[in-house]
C-alpha cells in the first residue's frame, strides 16, 4: 500500500471523492495506488493542500511506521475539536470558584501516537543501522539485534516503557497528574515508588 491509499484511508475520504476534489478520474486514481503510473507533481501539490501533508514524497511510497503515525496525528490534530469545560478551584478567600478552560477532545490520542512515534522511530533508526552493518563488531551489531527482538515483544516492551516513564515523567511531577492512561495502572499499584524506593537503597537515585 502506497502512502496515497494509507493516507485516504486515515482520512475516511473515499477514492473517488479525492480524484474529484483534485480533478481526475477515478480509474486515474486507481492507477496511482496500484502504482501503474506515477503522480504528477502539480496532482502532488494538490494533494498536499487537500490534507495538510506537507511532504510529497509520501503520497507515493511504501510508509514506514513512523511515517503512520506522522499521518495518523495530522489526521488528528485537523479533525481536532476544542470544548469548553469548568472545573472546580478554591480562591484564595477559600471560596470554591468554577473556571473555564478550552479543552482538546484529541489531546490524549495525539500525546500517545507521539509516544509510540518516538518509539518507532528509534527502533527504525536502529534496523537501519544493523541493515547496512555499520556497526563495529559482531558483538555489538549482535546486541544492538536482540535490543530489537525484546522492544517487540510484550512484557519486555511494557518494562522498557515504564522505566522511561519513571525516569521522564516520574522524576519531573512525581503527583503524576495527567498520568497516561496505559501506566495509570502501575502508578496506582506503588510501582514507580518501590522503584524509586529501590534505586535510592543501592545508591543509584538519580535526584
Amino acid at each position: 500500500m502506497i502512502g496515497l491509499q494509507y493516507i485516504a484511508d486515515t482520512f475516511h475520504m473515499e477514492y473517488k471523492t479525492v480524484a474529484e476534489k483534485i480533478g481526475v478520474s477515478k480509474q486515474t486514481f486507481q492507477d496511482w495506488i496500484k502504482e501503474r503510473r506515477k503522480i504528477p507533481h502539480q496532482r502532488l501539490e494538490q494533494l498536499s493542500e487537500l490534507f495538510g501533508i506537507k511532504e510529497l514524497g509520501l503520497f507515493q511510497k511504501e510508509l514506514t511506521d513512523a511515517e503512520k503515525r506522522d499521518i495518523q496525528i495530522i489526521y488528528f490534530h485537523i479533525t481536532d475539536e476544542w470544548v469548553e469545560n469548568e472545573y472546580p478551584h478554591v480562591d484564595e478567600e477559600g471560596k470554591e470558584v468554577f473556571i473555564k478552560q478550552q479543552v482538546s477532545q484529541n489531546e490524549g490520542i495525539i500525546r500517545f501516537l507521539h509516544e509510540r512515534d518516538e518509539e518507532a522511530r528509534f527502533i527504525e533508526n536502529v534496523q537501519k543501522v544493523v541493515s547496512d552493518d555499520l556497526v563495529e563488531g559482531s558483538e555489538n551489531k549482535r546486541l544492538i539485534e536482540q535490543l530489537l527482538r525484546v522492544l517487540d515483544k510484550e512484557p519486555h516492551r511494557k518494562s522498557i516503557e515504564l522505566v522511561l516513564h519513571y525516569l521522564t515523567d516520574y522524576q519531573r511531577d512525581k503527583d503524576w497528574e495527567g498520568i497516561h492512561p496505559s501506566v495509570s495502572k502501575y502508578e496506582h499499584n506503588g510501582f514507580f515508588k518501590k522503584l524509586d524506593k529501590l534505586l535510592k537503597e543501592n545508591g543509584l537515585s538519580i535526584d
